[in-house]
């Protein structure tokens, strides 16, 4: 069981899952037989801003990002990228797709945030286990966190504002690139499929 386990660990770590992300994008883009719609284009573009956004908080440090999305989830990034996906397959309606990513995504995810949980209460203590109290891991409620109580965890006023240098630092402008290669590909590959290539 152990073996299973730290071969699992392996998998969903660094390199092999960014293979595997490459993967499903490459069997997503290959499948597409009709133009994505403008539902899930919305869905995927919404999923890159996010994590730009994130992109301008997150400081690798000895406080917790709590500014902007981290105020309502405290997994922005992730959340992005499954957005991303989704829209992905539902702009050329994929919806095994669609289910078998979620599921997948639910799988691996839910283990890569409990370990990262644990280091980061490692490195930060006391606040972060309050900021997770006080924020949800993955659904955002409809309301963020109050300023006072991100505030407690995090008192540097600076951290609690979107900074562009620290956003172009995180290579934010990457969420948007793999938007629009994605976007395209799918539209190039429905294009080729609709001329009987």
């Amino acid at each position: 069981m152990q073996k299973a386990l730290n071969w699992f660990r392996f998998v969903i770590q660094g390199k092999p899952r960014i293979v595997a992300a490459w993967i499903a994008g490459a069997f997503l883009i290959f499948s597409a037989r009709e133009y994505p719609t403008w539902p899930g284009i919305a869905l995927c573009f919404v999923g890159a801003s996010l994590r730009y956004w994130a992109s301008g908080f997150l400081r690798k440090d000895s406080r917790p990002a709590v500014g902007g999305p981290y105020a309502w989830v405290r997994n922005p990034l992730y959340l992005g990228t499954y957005l991303m996906a989704v829209g992905a397959a539902l702009s050329i309606e994929q919806w095994i797709f669609l289910i078998v990513i979620s599921i997948v995504f639910a799988l691996i995810y839910h283990y890569i945030i409990l370990e990262e949980e644990v280091k980061l209460e490692r490195i930060f203590g006391q606040p972060y286990l309050t900021y997770c109290r006080t924020v949800p891991r993955f659904f955002p409620r409809p309301w963020r966190a109050s300023r006072k109580a991100l505030e407690e965890i995090n008192p540097e006023t600076s951290h609690h504002h979107f900074s562009h240098e620290l956003a172009h630092k995180n290579k934010a402008f990457e969420a948007y690139a793999t938007f629009a290669v994605l976007i395209l590909m799918i539209t190039v590959i429905a294009h080729l499929w609709k001329m009987g290539l």
